[in-house]
């Protein structure tokens, strides 16, 4: 009687386990089922209406008919929330107000025969109310070719985008921005593959776009131009410049290898990798040398100095302008390290600054 209970017990267990699922299983299973009950939305169609009720959530299918843009947004008066998902069930996008008003709006790279999963829900999950939804597709444009330090004159008419591509040659950051009074312009850059790597509404002058990216050499990276608004137009300039990476920051990441500092010079510091330092050497000469250093720029930088034996004498991040380091330290002869770190929300980030160096 024993064996046949043991032998009963682990059958039991053994059917048990094969009907137990992961969290990663389940997960799989809700979003196929979630894709069978998708409602297809057809490229260029008749937008589909709908009611949004508090805690719903409507999922939506898009097959792309070949390779570009695909964009599927609402209208009307319920603030909506749209998140966009591949054929692997990976989250792609995600999206709040980038359509009129309240109304969500997601526009992204889409590969020709691939189905693409789109989640609608009211705003906090507890909106309701009606709405309307359509998709629609942008084919791969002509880019027109920006030359580094040239500026070019364009029109955009209402609802245009304008596409533009530098070829880089070595690695650094590329600047594009627009310049002008009579539009607000918006702008996304992509590489490549057409993957967004950044956007930029008012970074520039007044209302005008500006995005600087750190570039690999020998690549192609676009940058579409449009108005704010969709029914924003009026001309507008645009421009491009290279910096490329100068070859000593490739290898001042640590203490060892600290390039001396130039008193008096902007010494331009990039970062290519997050959590990334930079070291500087300086050489004291004489007793009692007040020593300040600080970075300028738009990134926020730590300062960290240290003496010849590594033991920290001072730090700082936010005593200069924009969140920038800056150390005022009276020094004895001696050898010297400058540690430049950046620092935004408790993560490093990439980017440039200078550095400056003086005596007092």
């Amino acid at each position: 009687m024993k064996k046949v209970s043991g032998f009963l017990a682990l059958s039991l267990f053994v059917s048990v386990s094969l009907f137990v699922q992961t969290p990663q299983e389940l997960r799989a299973q809700e979003l196929r089922a979630q894709e069978l009950r998708a409602q297809e939305l057809r490229l260029g169609g008749v937008p589909v209406s709908g009611n949004l009720n508090a805690g719903s959530e409507i999922w939506y299918s898009v097959r792309a008919a070949s390779n570009g843009f695909l964009i599927v947004e609402t209208t009307g008066d319920t603030d909506t929330y749209l998140e966009a998902y591949d054929e692997r069930r990976n989250l792609l996008m995600e999206n709040d107000d980038g359509g009129e008003n309240t109304n969500a709006r997601i526009e992204m790279f889409a590969l020709a025969g691939r189905t693409y999963l789109f989640k609608l829900r009211g705003f906090g999950g507890y909106t309701t109310g009606p709405y309307r939804i359509w998709a629609s597709a942008e084919p791969l444009p002509a880019a027109a070719g920006l030359t580094f330090g040239a500026e070019r004159q364009a029109n955009l008419s209402a609802g245009a985008r304008h596409w533009y591509s530098v070829r880089t040659t070595a690695a650094g950051y590329v600047v594009v921005e627009t310049s002008g009074n009579s539009i607000d312009t918006f702008m996304q850059a992509y590489d490549s593959g057409y993957n967004l790597l950044a956007e930029d509404d008012d970074s520039g002058f007044g209302t005008n776009a500006r995005i600087e990216i750190l570039t690999q050499p020998n690549q192609t990276y676009y940058f579409v131009v449009r108005g704010y608004s969709n029914d924003a137009s009026g001309p507008y300039s645009i421009w491009a410049s290279h910096e490329p990476i100068p070859p000593d920051t490739e290898r001042n990441t640590e203490r060892a290898r600290a390039v001396p500092v130039r008193l008096g010079e902007a010494i331009p510091v990039f970062f290519r990798a997050i959590n990334e330092s930079r070291w500087y050497r300086y050489e004291a000469t004489r007793p009692g040398t007040v020593f300040v250093v600080q970075t300028r720029g738009s990134l926020d930088t730590t300062l960290l100095l240290y003496d010849s034996r590594g033991s920290l004498i001072a730090e700082n991040s936010y005593s200069g302008e924009n969140n920038n380091g800056l150390i005022h330290e009276r020094l004895n002869p001696g050898t010297y390290f400058i540690e430049v770190r950046t620092y935004t929300n408790g993560v490093g980030v990439t980017g440039r600054c200078t550095l400056h160096a003086e005596t007092r």
